[in-house]
């Protein structure tokens, strides 16, 4: 009956190839892709992924991304005493508006679903979405040589209260890292306001 309805809804409303590409993937597929670096965004498939999640908010996406990056943050908070801060890469109040959503912070949400879903005695991260803001709405960093990313991101990022963060242990996740310009800075705001140690995730590196 499912597979009737997406047929009837896909002639209706044809699919993007992204979408086609995205439900050919599934978790044992991610996990097989992975490696210490994160999934290959050159991989048709993951760029499809992290498009579907970044401009589209697609929920198949972003519960997808989210499973598979449970998996790896909870190895994570595993090694560390307490409930880490999860912290989303933050998007300035313009592009925001622009684009409707933080893909990084909806990628943070399904996390956290992922995690409540397998349960246990207690939080294994805590979510702190509001935790880092863009304080500058830099151009975007997609085809910039790696000396302007991070001049373009440099001081673009603050610590909303440091108390939040003051002491703890954060896990910065982002949606897909290149020279890793981003991440670098968010980890330089939250330990400019006291963090005591700072992990960069990325869904996908190209």
């Amino acid at each position: 009956m499912g597979e009737l309805f997406l047929y009837i809804v896909d002639l209706l409303l044809p699919p993007r190839r992204t979408e086609l590409l995205v439900r050919s993937l599934n978790l044992q597929i991610l996990e097989s892709l992975s490696s210490e670096d994160g999934l290959p965004y050159h991989d048709p498939r993951i760029t499809a992924l992290v498009w579907e999640l970044k401009y589209y908010g697609t929920k198949r996406a972003a519960a997808l991304a989210g499973g598979y990056l449970s998996e790896v943050l909870l190895a994570i908070a595993a090694e560390e005493l307490g409930a880490p801060l999860l912290v989303p890469v933050p998007m300035h109040k313009t592009r925001r508006r622009e684009r409707g959503h933080n893909q990084t912070e909806l990628l943070c949400e399904h996390v956290m679903l992922a995690l409540r879903s397998l349960g246990g005695e207690g939080p294994v991260l805590e979510y702190k979405p509001n935790a880092l803001t863009r304080t500058i709405n830099t151009k975007t960093q997609q085809g910039l040589p790696r000396a302007e990313r991070l001049k373009n991101i440099k001081n673009s990022m603050r610590v909303f209260d440091a108390e939040v963060v003051r002491g703890r242990v954060c896990i910065v996740v982002d949606d897909v890292t290149t020279t890793g310009a981003t991440l670098a800075e968010a980890k330089r705001a939250l330990r400019a306001a006291g963090a005591r140690a700072v992990h960069l995730v990325a869904l996908a590196r190209s």
